[in-house]
């Protein structure tokens, strides 16, 4: 898609969460096609597809709530001046700051409305809006340690089947992830010579 179409599209989404956010809700897929080069820790983020929510369905959001997370709703990346600014922004901010989430949970209830196996629609917050369930925190901290990258890097894998059978990932494009991305992850480690960890406490993770 040419850049003039896609910068349109991105614009007009912003203007519309911007919209729903006046009345106290958000859509996940405005935000998808309206993302900007936000600051990585003032943005939300949304699940996209449907998990298991104990005897529920829902999709998950977390939206930032700390002041010094807020206060950098104008800051925008040039990823012409820095390809790894988001990145580089992050680290900065945890340097100084922690950061804060509230955790909202989107209850499945219209099973017309609110599909779980096509994850491209957008749920309607009018028929389930996003509920407040969780705080999350997360301290100031290194987080681009050199130990912590090297344990994030070679040793230590991210996948939606890393979680609770009551928290299972729901539909066809969660079912995809689920294999694809342990065939990424054995192909990576195996290559490497490196066993991989199924991280469960944090004392596992270089400080």
């Amino acid at each position: 898609m040419p850049e003039t179409v896609k910068s349109a599209v991105s614009s007009t989404m912003r203007n519309f969460n911007r919209l729903l956010h006046a009345f106290g809700t958000e859509s996940a897929k405005a935000d998808f096609f309206g993302h900007p080069f936000s600051h990585p820790m003032s943005e939300g983020y949304f699940s996209q597809a449907a998990i298991r929510f104990g005897n529920f369905v829902a999709k998950l959001g977390a939206v930032p709530v700390a002041p010094e997370q807020l206060a950098l709703a104008d800051w925008r990346l040039d990823p012409q001046e820095d390809e790894d600014g988001f990145r580089h922004a992050a680290v900065a901010y945890f340097g100084a700051h922690d950061a804060v989430y509230e955790l909202k949970a989107q209850l499945w209830a219209d099973a017309d409305k609110q599909p779980v196996e096509d994850a491209s629609i957008d749920w309607p917050v009018e028929i389930s809006p996003y509920q407040t369930i969780a705080t999350l925190r997360l301290p100031r901290q290194d987080a681009y340690g050199p130990e912590r990258v090297r344990y994030f890097d070679e040793v230590m894998t991210f996948r939606p089947a890393h979680s609770l059978a009551a928290h299972r990932p729901l539909g066809s494009v969660m079912r995809a992830r689920l294999r694809v991305y342990k065939a990424l992850s054995d192909f990576r480690h195996r290559e490497n010579g490196i066993v991989a960890a199924n991280t469960a406490r944090i004392e596992d993770i270089p400080a």
